[in-house]
């Protein structure tokens, strides 16, 4: 499943009910970092393109109605990781990045990327990858 987050459960609905519109089912559940809309990955080019054009909008229109109740706050992402010495870590990245993660990458396998990151930066290991 292709995995879309919201943090506004009025948009994640208006856009599980564009997957319908267009002919694809959605599941909904509630994640550690947000909403989760989930379609299937099987989709072909021009529905997957519909849907990542209008959660691109729904986005922009979730960061103004943030900005418009609270417009001291900063727009940011982060990846919750746990150290290997047991310290939880938020991994900041720039919003526009996590959203080009996110256009390829399930929720899940962010979170694996940024630990791995965060492991080889704990212990790194300088040998020749040929070596590894």
């Amino acid at each position: 499943m292709m995995e879309y987050i919201f943090f506004n459960a009025e948009i994640a609905e208006r856009f599980a009910e564009f997957a319908r519109l267009i002919g694809t089912d959605s599941e909904k559940r509630s994640d550690s970092m947000g909403l989760v809309v989930a379609v299937p990955e099987d989709l072909d080019d021009e529905l997957s393109n519909r849907l990542e054009t209008y959660y691109a909008h729904l986005l922009d229109e979730q960061a103004d109605m943030v900005e418009d109740t609270e417009p001291d706050l900063k727009h940011t992402t982060a990846i919750n990781i746990t150290l290997t010495d047991g310290r939880p870590c938020a991994i900041r990245i720039e919003p526009a990045m996590m959203n080009r993660l996110m256009s390829c990458l399930s929720i899940d396998e962010i979170h694996e990327l940024a630990t791995s990151i965060a492991r080889s930066v704990e212990n790194p290991d300088n040998r020749p990858l040929c070596q590894t």
